[in-house]
């Protein structure tokens, strides 16, 4: 892009308004016609006119309350978030575990959830260790395999593991600590209530002790009867709480781990696959005379790709990866034109535009408004650990081995491809290296078991980096136009009227099996009403900004996707939050001032108050540098973060953050180290999608292929230190934190290259399009 083209992609926050103001929404209208008659009479119900109607209203019943503030309409995720309905659909499975009591006295326990790295099978082993009264040492843990009578209760995603393993897991293992002291009464001969526990051992009044493995087998399958159990009161805790590190970091980092690459099952051969070079393309025909009789090529195939089978390529297996990549690059193949051959970023954006929802028109003379439009572009998952399966379908019973946070959908989905029942199909799910949202998919698992039944043998089908990060899932592009509305204060103080939300995305696709989780139809059943319920179940808006209104819009493109961190709040909340501050200004306001007098709830406030202090919010700072600040709540959690960014008059240097300080209120904190962890990672991962990089979408291919082009932050573009503060408990069970810290982190970068450079941000990565900050 040249330097004249960026300085057209600048607004000043001056010009943002300017130019805000004089858009006509006319032509939005004129291009809606497929706007549903109810939703467009709603959507103007909560226009600016009600809103300004509602504050003449409220000011003549209360003239005397010169602060009184607009009424709200409450957002669904006010009231019931996604959060919710996950808990609530998987509640009546979640008391199905696995405790086994071995015979050496020690806890054999499976996870019913998938662990990728963010250290939920050591939080779910601090529980077990807290209600058993058993050393963690002292606990064997795994992961569960796709099980069908455990429905929409094996579901990992939306941050909320912890929330939906705290009361079931501590209930089952409180009853069966139970049923260990009674077993230890009837031995020793005494009341139950004299029975102690500790290690593992009952113990008498006397101090004689026995193992638990001598009173119980303990137990496995569903266990409703637990709900009525008490487990121990939090004043109790001993391990709950405090510090620990993850139960599998040793053996991560010597390699003692095994993910799926790893496994030895037998006979099965290392396998890649030749892939079009544009997305949705097919083979049309191929010549493997050269590739066959390399040494060690044992079948080449040609395979339908993808979880639905919308391109195809050429499966090649051999003895070793190696082998398998040079008979791969010496296939000679002539492919079709992909689906969208000539479509780039330029395209989906002009269309994604043209179906937007129109924001509210405002009130000539009587209101301003601030805010924009956003673009948010493709981006990849990238996690350490690329797709990868072992499959072998070359039997009555398939049996698949990888990671799969959504197995019992991936199960359902290889029987339909192989014509077999689901319960002839096995997943096996495989503890893996990263996700952010990719592993919701399991292509690799789908891919693997149709090659396999092609070639007859058992595989273990790698993606590259490359197949990963141009064939991959990637977080939709995204285009948002925000507003907020205010009166102009001519007699009385400015007031915030309504704040308007028009998201245009590339449709997220959700029919991985989450949608089970949710509604009774599923995602892949209905996935536009399904797209509806996650948006309006996680998008709020935490201010009384009056009238508040947020709608989505989709539409489908080439480009395969699936939920990356926050799944709409990565960008939604983000714009929302530079919204925020832009209307702050324009009030003429300090923005952490604003915002606490405009929080909706004290939680919200006090992580504010508490990053503020830390932080040294409006300290003084050297020109070209500035503070930034972002708020989330979602996940019945709240996060505040401050960020320090340096900018530099040299283009060729990006922005550096300088410094993060995080407040974190997660209700009840299981892992302070695996939590701060948690918190730094998210904060890494914003300044990555802020600030560094992202897909391109160019004729009809994703551009970038591996970690050397999608350039995520390294050491050297993160700060040395990242503070993370953790309120004191304020509720009883622990809120979801996996994701909470990506959308106020990355709103805290952009609200420090704002107030840094005089530049309103609207598109990023900042350094592609703002390369003079």
């Amino acid at each position: 892009m040249t330097k004249s083209n960026h300085a057209e992609q600048i607004e000043t926050i001056t010009s943002s308004q300017k130019h805000d103001q004089s858009g006509s929404n006319d032509e939005h209208i004129v291009e809606l016609e497929n706007t549903g008659r109810r939703k467009f009479i709603g959507y103007m119900l909560k226009g600016s006119s009600f809103a300004v109607a509602l504050h003449i209203t409220s000011g003549a019943i209360r003239p005397q309350d010169a602060n009184a503030r607009l009424l709200g309409i409450p957002e669904l995720a006010d009231e019931l978030d996604l959060t919710d309905l996950l808990l609530i659909s998987g509640d009546p499975f979640y008391y199905d575990y696995l405790i086994k009591i071995t015979s050496d006295n020690r806890v054999r326990f499976e996870l019913p959830r998938m662990e990728v790295g963010q250290g939920i099978l050591t939080a779910a082993m601090m529980i077990l260790a807290e209600e058993l009264d058993v050393e963690m040492s002292s606990i064997d843990a795994t992961l569960s395999p796709a099980e069908i009578r455990r429905a929409t209760g094996q579901i990992t995603g939306g941050s909320h593991a912890v929330t939906s393993l705290w009361d079931p897991l501590r209930k089952v293992a409180a009853a069966l600590l139970h049923k260990i002291k009674l077993s230890a009464a009837v031995h020793f001969g005494i009341s139950v209530n004299e029975i102690s526990t500790e290690n593992g051992f009952a113990i008498g009044n006397d101090g004689s002790r026995i193992a638990y493995s001598e009173l119980t087998a303990g137990v496995e399958g569903r266990n409703d009867a637990a709900r009525l159990a008490k487990p121990k009161d939090p004043s109790q805790y001993k391990i709950i709480g405090t510090p620990q590190k993850r139960a599998d970091a040793r053996d991560i980092v010597t390699g003692k781990l095994d993910f799926a690459m790893d496994l030895d099952i037998p006979d099965a051969m290392p396998t890649v696959v030749a892939r079009p070079p544009s997305l949705g393309g097919c083979v049309i025909t191929y010549d493997d005379s050269e590739a066959i009789g390399l040494p060690g090529v044992l079948a080449i195939k040609e395979v339908p790709l993808d979880v639905d089978a919308n391109s195809s390529g050429v499966a090649v297996v051999a003895r070793s990866f190696g082998e398998a990549f040079r008979a791969r690059d010496a296939l000679n193949i002539t492919w079709s034109e992909g689906a969208a051959e000539h479509l780039s970023d330029a395209e989906v954006i002009e269309q994604l535009r043209a179906i937007n929802l129109p924001t509210l028109p405002k009130i000539p003379l009587a209101t301003d408004s601030v805010g924009g439009e956003f673009i948010f572009p493709y981006l990849a998952h990238a996690p350490m650990e690329t797709m990868t399966a072992v499959a072998d379908a070359t039997g009555s019973k398939i049996r698949v081995w990888t990671g799969a946070k959504t197995p019992l959908a991936a199960q359902a989905k290889i029987a339909r491809e192989l014509g077999v029942l689901p319960t002839d199909v096995e997943v096996n799910v495989i503890q893996s290296g990263g996700s952010f949202g990719r592993r919701l998919f399991f292509d690799a698992a789908v891919e693997g078991a149709r090659i396999s039944q092609i070639v007859n043998r058992p595989i273990k089908l790698m993606f590259t980096r490359q197949d990963d990060t141009k064939f991959g899932r990637a977080r939709p592009l995204s285009l948002h136009n925000v507003k907020a509305t205010y009166t102009r204060g001519f007699l009385f103080s400015k007031k915030v009227l309504s704040f308007d939300h028009r998201a245009a995305t590339a449709e997220l696709d959700l029919e991985h099996g989450f949608g089970e989780g949710i509604t009774a139809l599923g995602g892949e059943l209905a996935p536009a009403a399904f797209s509806q319920t996650v948006w309006h179940s996680t998008q709020l808006v935490q201010y009384k900004f009056g009238v508040t209104s947020l709608l989505l819009n989709e539409k489908k493109f080439v480009v395969p996707t699936s939920s990356w961190r926050g799944i709409y709040s990565g960008t939604a909340a983000v714009a929302n939050e530079i919204v925020v501050d832009e209307l702050a200004r324009a009030m003429n306001k300090d923005e952490c001032q604003f915002r606490l007098e405009m929080l909706d709830d004290e939680r919200s406030k006090a992580v504010l108050r508490k990053v503020s202090r830390e932080g040294k919010w409006g300290r003084r700072m050297k020109r070209g540098r500035a503070q930034g600040l972002g708020l989330h709540k979602e996940y019945k959690s709240r996060a505040a973060v401050l960020v320090e960014l340096q900018t530099f008059k040299n283009p060729e240097k990006e922005c550096k953050v300088t410094k993060i300080v995080v407040a974190l209120d997660v209700n009840r904190v299981l892992n302070p180290t695996g939590l701060e962890a948690q918190v730094i990672g998210a904060a890494t991962d914003a300044i990555t999608y802020m600030i560094r990089t992202s897909l391109h979408l160019d004729n009809g291919a994703i551009r970038e292929s591996s970690y050397g082009d999608f350039e995520i932050a390294r050491m050297r573009n993160t700060p040395p230190k990242i503070e993370v503060h953790f309120m004191p408990p304020n509720g009883e069970t622990p809120g979801g934190a996996g994701e909470l810290v990506v959308p106020a982190a990355a709103a805290a970068i952009a609200n420090a290259f704002a107030r840094a450079t005089g530049i309103a941000p609207r598109r990023f990565p900042l350094r592609d399009f703002y390369p003079e900050g």
